[in-house]
C-alpha cells in the first residue's frame, strides 16, 4: 500500500497547472483588468482574486474572478449597471449570472472571467454586498500561503471533488475553495487536516484571529478572518462534513489515489431492472423541464425544497420513503425521484390523534372519525384511527400531492412555471428510456441506486 507521501505526489502530478496554462490565465486576467482600468467610470480600484490569483487552482480550471471596486457611496443601482456594462465589452462572448449582484462571465481565449462589482471594504467594516469580503479574502491568504501550503490545498481539493463535497453552491452543500484554504492554513497542510478532521465531533469551532462576534448554529465553523459575524463553513451541509470525516479516517487507514481520482461505472439497463427487482420497492420519478435562464442555485434551492416537501407528504399518506433525491442537468430537465418501500397497494393508512389526556381535542378528534373505516382506538397515550387512502397507489399519491402543491402555490415560481408546461411521474422500468438517453442522470442515479462510496474498502 502507497504512503501518504507517495500519493500525494502523484496528485500533485495530476491537478497541478502546467507552467504554460498558469501564465495564460494570468496573461488574461491582466489584459482585463488593464482594459477595465482604462475605462472611465465610478469605481477606484480593479482587483483579480480568487484561486488563480492565489495560485492554488486546479489544473483544468481556467476561472479568473475580477472585482470592480467602488467607493461606498456608489448607489448599488448604478454600481451594478455600469459594472455590467463593462463586463459586456471585453468580449462578444458572455453571460449575465445572478447571484446577490447581477455579474458578467466573459470567456477570453478559454478562459472564464468574472467580472463582479463589489464595495470598498476595510477590516472590521460592515459589508454592504457579499461580494465585498472577497479582496480581503485575497489579502488575507496572498502572504500566508507558501508555495508547499498551496499544493497541500490542491490535494486538499481534489480529495472533496472525490468524495463529492467539494464546493458551496446548493446542489453541493460543500466546502468552498476558500474554506479549504482557511483549513489548510489553520492546520498547516493537508494530511494534519485530514488527522484533526478524522477526529470531529460537531459542533467544530475554528476562529483562526480568535476574533468571532457571533454565535453560529452550524455543524462546522470557520469564522471567516476578514468578517467577524460569518461562518464560512455555512453552506456545509450536515451529510458533507460526515463523509469527509469518515472519508479522512478511510484514508489515513489506507491511503489510495481512489479517493481522489474515483472510478464511478454507470449502470447498464439491465443492472438497473435487476436491482428493482432485487429491492421489491417502488421507484418513482417526477420528471419536469429545467427553467430556462434562471441560475441553477436559484433553481437547486427550490427543488430541494419541493423534495422534503413532496416526501413529507408522501409520508403523511402512509408510505414509507426510504430514499429520496433530486437531480437537474441545469439545462433540460428536473428529476425528482422517490424509492418507496412495500405494503404500498394497502387501502388504509394511520391517522394519529390528540393524547387521551388531552379532553378537548380528543373530544374533537372522535366527533370527526365516529365513522371511521376502523377505530378510533388507543396505543399508549393517544387515540388513532385508520382511514380510507385518498390514493391507493404511491403514482397516484405523488399525482395528488403535485397538483394539490400547484393550487396552493408550494411551488416556487420558476418550478411552478416548468410544471405548468407539463410533467410525467414514471415508475420503476419506465425510466430506463430516459435513462439511457440522458448519460449524466444516468451517472447520479446510478450513485443512488448504489449509494456505498467507492472509497469504503471494507
Amino acid at each position: 500500500m502507497p504512503g501518504y507521501d507517495e500519493v500525494f505526489s502523484e496528485v500533485l502530478s495530476r491537478v497541478r497547472p502546467t507552467e504554460e496554462e498558469q501564465e495564460h490565465i494570468r496573461s488574461v486576467a491582466e489584459r482585463v483588468v488593464s482594459q477595465i482600468r482604462e475605462r472611465s467610470g465610478h469605481f477606484s480600484d480593479v482587483v483579480v482574486a480568487g484561486s488563480a490569483a492565489r495560485g492554488t487552482n486546479l489544473r483544468g480550471s481556467s476561472d479568473v474572478d475580477v472585482f470592480i471596486i467602488y467607493p461606498r457611496d456608489v448607489p448599488r443601482n448604478v454600481m451594478e449597471a455600469e459594472a455590467l456594462e463593462i463586463g459586456k465589452s471585453l468580449s462578444s462572448k458572455f453571460e449575465i449570472r445572478y447571484a446577490e449582484h447581477p455579474y458578467v462571465t466573459v470567456w477570453i481565449e478559454g478562459v472564464e472571467v468574472d467580472v463582479v462589482p463589489a464595495y470598498k471594504m476595510e477590516p472590521g467594516q460592515n459589508i454592504q454586498s457579499a461580494t465585498d469580503r472577497t479582496p480581503l479574502h485575497q489579502k488575507f491568504l496572498q502572504d500566508r500561503l507558501s508555495p508547499e501550503l498551496k499544493d497541500d490545498v490542491r490535494v486538499m481539493k481534489a480529495f472533496l471533488k472525490g468524495i463529492g463535497v467539494y464546493g458551496a453552491e446548493i446542489r453541493v452543500e460543500g466546502f468552498s475553495g476558500y474554506l479549504v484554504e482557511l483549513l489548510v492554513l489553520h492546520y498547516g497542510g493537508a494530511l494534519p487536516l485530514l488527522r484533526a478532521a478524522a477526529n470531529w465531533k460537531p459542533p467544530v469551532f475554528i476562529d483562526i484571529l480568535g476574533h468571532a462576534k457571533a454565535k453560529f448554529d452550524d455543524p462546522l465553523v470557520v469564522v471567516d478572518p476578514v468578517d467577524p459575524y460569518r461562518n464560512v463553513a455555512a453552506p456545509v451541509s450536515i451529510q458533507s462534513l460526515a463523509t469527509f470525516v469518515a472519508a479522512a479516517r478511510e484514508f489515513l487507514a489506507r491511503p489510495r489515489l481512489e479517493f481522489f481520482f474515483p472510478d464511478r461505472p454507470v449502470l447498464s439497463p439491465d443492472d438497473v431492472k435487476r436491482i428493482f427487482i432485487q429491492k421489491k420497492t417502488r421507484p418513482l420519478f417526477l420528471i419536469a423541464g429545467y427553467p430556462p435562464g434562471v441560475s441553477p442555485d436559484i433553481v437547486w434551492g427550490e427543488i430541494k425544497r419541493n423534495l422534503r416537501m413532496m416526501r413529507g407528504k408522501l409520508e403523511e399518506a402512509g408510505y414509507i420513503v426510504l430514499h429520496s433525491a433530486v437531480w437537474t442537468d441545469e439545462l433540460a430537465h428536473i428529476v425528482w425521484y422517490f424509492e418507496i418501500a412495500g405494503g404500498y397497494d394497502a387501502f388504509v393508512e394511520r391517522r394519529r390523534g390528540p393524547p387521551v389526556f388531552d379532553r378537548q381535542n380528543s373530544e374533537r378528534f372522535l366527533e370527526k372519525h365516529k365513522d371511521a373505516f376502523f377505530g378510533p382506538y388507543i396505543l399508549g397515550d393517544r387515540w388513532y384511527v385508520d382511514v380510507l387512502r385518498p390514493a391507493t397507489t404511491p403514482e397516484l399519491a405523488l399525482l395528488n400531492i403535485v397538483e394539490d402543491m400547484k393550487r396552493r402555490g408550494s411551488f416556487r415560481k420558476h418550478v411552478r412555471m416548468s410544471l405548468e408546461k407539463g410533467y410525467e411521474i414514471q415508475k420503476g422500468r419506465g425510466i430506463l428510456d430516459f435513462y439511457v438517453k440522458n448519460r449524466e442522470f444516468a451517472r447520479w442515479f446510478s450513485s443512488v441506486l448504489v449509494p456505498r462510496p467507492s472509497w469504503l474498502e471494507r
